[in-house]
């Protein structure tokens, strides 16, 4: 009996692996294999969304943040300028203003890189960017060159402090406070050593060049004397009311009816070369050259003639009214005139030389009304701050 009951026991043999729990593994092994696809699958997508979202972000970031302040303004030569040097040149004057200025327009930003409307007479910060680069590359012409040791000292001439009578300082105390003052001007103004060592180097060479190019000035010269009245071309937040200011026919129209004094008085511009009813005395031809073609005139316009007054005439960014009450006569050129005539040296200088350039290739400027509307905005960012108190802090 139990020799047959061991005969009857089931056996094991090669096809035992094709019984139901050996399929019932492959399927599970199947079904773990699809969902590791998935799960794959799945991973690879979320991946690529992630990857898209990060180059959308960094685009954004780098056409909004990195790559406008890389994009090339003007070059002169070797040397190129990028907008995050303008909006760098910029905040240097917003500092030497106080932050004041409640807003900064495009126009603003285009004269800080080259000024079309030059005064040389308003000192080295109404120089574009473009212009002083100009002097700086011409200097050598003039056997004129600015050192680091001259830098060096016009910085420490600046940010050294001055001890108090009947106090002593040693050296140590006076370098380290200096190396504070220095270092709080750069911190506060968001500039480094170089934007600033830079900006001291170009205004050396702004008064050297102007030496330089007055040093042979005529001692006297055909003079006229003349009263006028000085408007701005564009409005002028800083005169009041704009109306006022741009009537020119009613500036006009009063003109032919009343005293020219009367009407300066009212009208008229302050202007350091001119009282306040527009008197300005007697004037030597090339201290205003864009105004020397109606007070002297020229092989195609006349002079004006004593006690006429002139229509609106352009010049620098406003218009002149202008009366010839003398003239013309040689006389001996003042001080203060020769002073003008340097000025106007260089003036003549920056504009034959910005032509120059132009016209040979090695000179030009880029003009991106959005990449300037995006200076505008971090320079509007920047005069919004609170400086006084992000300084003390």
């Amino acid at each position: 009996m139990a020799f047959s009951q061991q005969r009857g026991r089931p056996t094991r043999g090669r096809g035992s692996d094709r019984t139901p729990q050996a399929s019932d593994r492959r399927i599970q092994r199947a079904r773990e294999e699809g969902q590791r696809g998935r799960k794959r699958l799945v991973f690879f997508f979320g991946a690529m969304v992630l990857l898209a979202i990060a180059g959308v972000t960094i685009g954004l970031w780098y056409t909004q943040f990195y790559s406008p302040p890389r994009v090339n303004a003007a070059f002169i030569n070797d040397t190129r300028f990028n907008q995050g040097d303008v909006v760098k040149r910029v905040r240097m004057i917003q500092a030497a203003q106080g932050y004041t200025a409640s807003s900064i327009s495009l126009t603003d930003i285009l004269r800080v890189l080259y000024n079309p409307d030059l005064d040389v007479s308003a000192g080295p910060f109404r120089l574009g960017m473009v212009q002083m680069e100009l002097l700086k590359q011409g200097a050598a012409e003039y056997g004129i060159s600015v050192t680091e040791e001259e830098i060096d000292g016009s910085v420490r001439a600046v940010f050294t402090p001055t001890v108090p009578e009947g106090q002593i300082a040693t050296p140590d105390q006076i370098e380290r406070e200096f190396k504070e003052q220095y270092q709080g001007y750069l911190n506060f103004n968001r500039i480094s050593d170089s934007d600033y060592r830079r900006l001291t180097e170009e205004q050396m060479y702004f008064f050297r060049m102007r030496s330089a190019l007055g040093a042979n000035l005529p001692t006297e010269k055909e003079h006229v004397e003349v009263s006028w009245l000085r408007t701005p071309l564009r409005p002028d937040p800083s005169l009041g009311d704009p109306e006022r200011w741009q009537d020119l026919t009613a500036i006009s129209e009063r003109l032919e009816s009343e005293e020219f004094e009367i009407v300066a008085q009212e009208f008229s511009a302050a202007f350091r070369f001119a009282d306040p009813n527009g008197y300005v005395g007697w004037v030597p031809r090339g201290a205003f050259p864009k105004l020397d073609v109606r007070l002297f005139g020229d092989e195609q316009i006349e002079a004006l003639a004593i006690g006429e007054v002139s229509e609106a005439w352009e010049s620098s960014g406003y218009l002149y009214f202008m009366e010839i009450a003398n003239g013309p006569e040689v006389l001996e050129v003042s001080d203060d005139w020769t002073e003008r005539l340097k000025d106007m040296a260089l003036q003549r200088w920056l504009e034959d030389r910005f032509e120059q350039g132009t016209s040979e290739g090695w000179l030009g400027i880029k003009y991106d009304s959005e990449i300037y509307a995006w200076a505008a905005e971090q320079l509007r960012q920047t005069a919004q701050q609170n400086r006084g108190e992000s300084r003390g802090s």
